[in-house]
């Protein structure tokens, strides 16, 4: 034990605490020594062993290193670690540093924890799924079947009221900070740089006053971090500063290796993996992007959110801390001050913001009823429950059946789990396959951008060795899952071809997609749509393993499809011919403008195929009513609706209003689809469509008896004294117009009014450009006063036209 670090004096009332009370919550700020002592000070105090949780394989694997090391023991004997893919410990271990995930796993096999004395929940503050599940279960096993167990709630940043008040028997101790002081910078990214190139101006910048020590980058994922690699690699090489990369990719082996000392100045870039639980030497500076990938489940649209976000106002000074564990350090923030302002304190809890599924069917098979920290939402919840009762995993009572118990056996999503049980009664080389295809599913988040998205084919590249194509942890997830191997019950029957694909479809039926067009863009049974944004031969039918928001928000929002299973109408059709059949289907194509008819596949309402049809009695219908519903509801405008049109449909609603008893139509929804039917039955394209006026079936409506008292009443147009024509223009706020050259008006003389005498009729008269010259509802004054006016101006204009 070291004596100096801050947590040593509290080391008695640690003990006593967790004696009198059983249950602690413990804050202790970075580099206080609370995920290294505190299990230390319990060795011996209490029988059993005492599992210490942490959130990241590689914190257990170097905590574990780091306490060994302390108790001057061999690592594996005394103290030890179990993370996934690897373990050292044994009966003998007295501490042992596990991740959540394994703790889970060793919860379910024995809910009674049989043998363990004491949990130490480690930065808890990460509020990951497993954590909140873990202390859930750890409250309600204290109060039914274990009491005498003991659990510590540490972090160094926790909420602990709130977490008092939902622990109200335990004790609290709070450890004050050892940290050296850390001088904050603020240094805001401008508009042409990115994180990149905000770290190496930061870099220059901490070395012009000397670099005393390692320099700590946070970026948050793995794409900003090969960039960095790349914008930093010149200045690092000219400086001769070693330049490494830390993230969750890595296999262990590459991480360890960051974390030994080093005799020369080292520039790590990091995700937030080296935010919390470890200790990396000689790190004095740190240069904080701010950011951070957060996962979300968004349960309305059933897809998985990867956003790009500001941290939390703990994460940053979670991280700025890792420059004082050790000296005096300092920290620049590529944001401002204002920004900091609006960082959220903490991160929302993963129980609020992932699927539940798995949760779910965790919490229904623990003996305990489950009282959460934070309740998960009630649409999430209840997704995930129709989710597993879909499965098979869970009856109408919430109770976990035989086919859940089965699928808790495997480290994997139930939708998964599903699939491997389902292959375990396939034989050997099915199973194999399904272990493959479910390790590839397991790490898709591995994948390259551009790479490969077939789940068969990535599958086959892991079965073959073509270690290029899929991380180390998918050859690691594949060998755990091959170690679940049973025999299956029965004998086995010869499997198909299609019995692997159709278990996964069977797993994921909700994600069956049809390809929409020569395109990469799908379409999900439910109406979603996504692009397939890399595939070398778009296949007719997937199942959308991961559909994941890429970027943008609002219209700018991508859906994209990162892993998906091919598939085929007729694999379907061999599958299920109960649930297939084909039905005739006309409907509109947008892009083309033309109605479109054939018949249809359809399997639980998707189509999955289409053929040509050919022509058929309903055919000028179909295409009559199509077009009917595009015009009348505005999102197609007729072609045919031109000026004539216009005012024969102002001199009905004229008639209507001046003749209320005529029976003119209203002209509403309903009438237009009646004209536009009949306008364009049997017509398919629109330039069918414009090839028919649209005039004789509005006159065509109205029928013979109102169409012709219209022509009396309203008239288009009147035969005038020069034995030329004159043109009406109607208005429906004012009174008509009768256009006509003037020459055309001599010998009339006195007013015009139409109707009856109930529309007075305004004379328009144009000069021989036909514009208009005048406007009177009064010849005979026209000629008397203002033609001899008139008459001059036009005389000069047009001096060889004669002028009456």
């Amino acid at each position: 034990m070291s004596p100096a670090l801050p947590i040593r004096p509290f080391r008695e009332k640690i003990i006593e605490d967790l004696r009198r009370a059983g249950s602690l919550i413990l804050t202790a700020p970075t580099g206080s020594g609370k995920s290294t002592q505190t299990p230390q000070f319990l060795l011996g105090r209490f029988p059993g062993k005492i599992l210490v949780l942490e959130p990241r394989r590689l914190s257990a694997r170097s905590l574990a290193g780091r306490v060994a090391s302390e108790t001057k023991s061999v690592l594996g004997t005394k103290i030890g670690y179990q993370v996934r893919f690897d373990s050292r410990c044994g009966a003998d271990t007295a501490v042992v540093f596990q991740t959540y995930g394994v703790f889970i796993a060793q919860m379910l096999k024995d809910p009674g924890l049989k043998g363990v004395g004491a949990v130490l929940l480690d930065e808890f503050h990460e509020r990951s799924l497993e954590c909140d599940l873990a202390l859930a279960w750890l409250k309600a096993a204290r109060k039914t079947r274990r009491p005498d167990l003991r659990i510590a709630v540490m972090s160094a940043t926790l909420e602990a009221e709130a977490l008092g008040r939902y622990l109200p028997e335990a004790a609290r101790v709070d450890v004050p900070g050892r940290l050296f002081p850390v001088e904050i910078r603020h240094h805001p990214l401008d508009s042409r740089s990115g994180p990149a190139e905000g770290a190496l101006a930061a870099l220059r910048g901490l070395a012009r006053e000397g670099l005393d020590g390692s320099v700590l980058i946070f970026m948050p994922g793995l794409r900003e971090i090969r960039r960095a690699l790349t914008v930093l690699t010149p200045y690092c090489r000219e400086q001769e500063l070693e330049l490494h990369a830390l993230h969750g990719s890595m296999d262990l082996s590459e991480q360890q290796s960051v974390l030994e000392e080093s005799p020369r100045r080292r520039v790590i870039v990091a995700t937030n993996v080296a935010e919390t639980g470890l200790t990396i030497p000689q790190v004095t500076m740190v240069i904080d992007s701010g950011l951070h990938r957060v996962a979300a489940y968004d349960a309305a649209r059933g897809i998985n959110t990867l956003y790009l976000s500001r941290i939390s106002r703990s994460n940053a000074a979670q991280r700025a801390g890792r420059a004082g564990r050790t000296a005096p350090g300092r920290c620049v923030r590529l944001w401002s001050l204002a920004e900091e302002a609006g960082m959220a304190p903490d991160l929302a809890p993963e129980i609020t913001r992932l699927e539940l599924s798995a949760l779910r069917l965790q919490a229904a098979f623990l003996p305990e009823a489950v009282d959460w920290v934070t309740p998960p939402k009630a649409d999430a919840w209840s997704g995930a429950g129709k989710a597993l009762a879909s499965l098979g995993a869970i009856d109408a009572a919430d109770r976990v059946t035989a086919k859940g118990r089965a699928l808790l056996r495997y480290p994997a999503p139930p939708r998964v789990a599903a699939v491997l049980e389902a292959a375990r009664a396939l034989g050997p080389e099915a199973y194999e396959r399904a272990c493959a295809m479910a390790a590839v599913f397991e790490t898709a988040s591995d994948l390259r951008p551009g790479q490969e998205a077939d789940l068969t084919a990535l599958a086959a590249d892991l079965l073959a060795g073509a270690r290029e194509e899929v991380s180390w942890k998918a050859s690691e997830v594949f060998r755990q899952f091959k170690r679940l191997a049973r025999d299956p019950d029965g004998a086995i029957p010869a499997a198909s071809a299609d019995a692997l694909p159709l278990a996964w479809l069977d797993a994921f039926a909700d994600r069956l997609a049809a390809r929409e067009g020569e395109g990469f863009f799908y379409r999900l049974g439910d109406g979603r749509g996504a692009l397939l944004p890399a595939a070398k031969e778009p296949p007719p039918l997937l199942i959308a393993l991961d559909i994941r928001e890429r970027a943008g928000g609002g219209q700018a929002r991508q859906v994209g499809i990162n892993l998906f299973l091919p598939f085929t109408p007729a694999m379907i059709e061999r599958a299920f011919p109960g649930e297939c059949a084909w039905a005739p289907w006309a409907g509109f194509d947008e892009h083309k403008s033309r109605v479109i008819k054939e018949d249809r596949l359809l399997f639980r309402g998707l189509v999955i195929a289409r053929r040509e049809v050919a022509p058929r009695k309903d055919d000028r219908q179909i295409s009559a009513d199509l077009w009917a519903e595009k015009f009348a509801s505005g999102e197609l405008r007729h072609p045919g609706l031109d000026e004539r049109a216009g005012q024969l449909l102002v001199r009905i609603a004229l008639a209507r209003r001046l003749y209320p008893d005529m029976g003119y139509p209203e002209m509403t929804a309903d009438d237009w689809r009646l004209i536009y039917g009949a306008a364009c039955a049997g017509k398919n394209s629109l330039k069918d469509v414009e090839r028919v006026g649209l005039l004789p079936h509005i006159e065509g409506y109205l029928g013979r008896g109102l169409a012709d008292f219209l022509n009396r009443a309203l008239p288009a147009s009147r035969k005038l004294p020069s034995g030329r024509t004159g043109r009406f223009t109607y208005h429906e706020t004012h009174p008509p117009e009768l256009s006509a050259r003037l020459g055309d008006f001599v010998k009339m003389t006195g007013t015009l009014a139409l109707c009856e005498g109930r529309l007075p009729v305004t004379f328009d008269i144009l000069a021989p450009n036909h514009r208009t010259v005048q406007k009177t509802k009064d010849l005979a004054s026209f000629w008397a006063n203002t033609y001899p006016t008139v008459k001059k101006e036009l005389q000069r204009r047009y001096p060889r036209h004669p002028w009456p």
